[in-house]
């Protein structure tokens, strides 16, 4: 066996022996107009974050684009990936779930202040 079929098996069956990482998200809903609905910061079990996630309305619904650079060729090129499509799966559910708790907690806040708001209704009578 040569050494770079050795390593290349070591590094094998590292990988399908490491342990899955946590992850979990937290969503900054976008003011601005456009098609970015919300910039997300991802953690990756509590030693790594992601920054540069980005909750995009796309023509099918809201999609998840990763964080790029722009080549010298004008080309733009994600900075981080999932590798398998187990991880692809859940990290786009963690940030869709985060995206959809930020709308959840924006509602319950504006419903909140309107209550807050609004006069009382049915205070004591008052007779003179």
């Amino acid at each position: 066996m040569s050494k770079s079929n050795a390593r290349t098996s070591a590094q094998t069956q590292s990988v399908a022996k490491e342990p899955v990482i946590g992850v979990s998200a937290r969503a900054y809903l976008s003011r601005a107009k456009g098609p970015t609905l919300a910039n997300i910061t991802v953690d990756l079990g509590g030693e790594y974050a992601i920054k540069g996630l980005r909750v995009v309305q796309g023509r099918d619904g809201p999609f998840v684009a990763m964080p790029q650079r722009k080549t010298s060729k004008g080309e733009y090129q994600d900075v981080v990936f999932p590798v398998t499509k187990e991880a692809r799966e859940r990290l786009v559910d963690t940030v869709l779930d985060a995206y959809e708790q930020a709308l959840e907690q924006e509602a319950k806040q504006s419903e909140d202040q309107e209550q807050a708001e609004e006069p009382e209704q049915g205070g004591p009578a008052m007779t003179m």
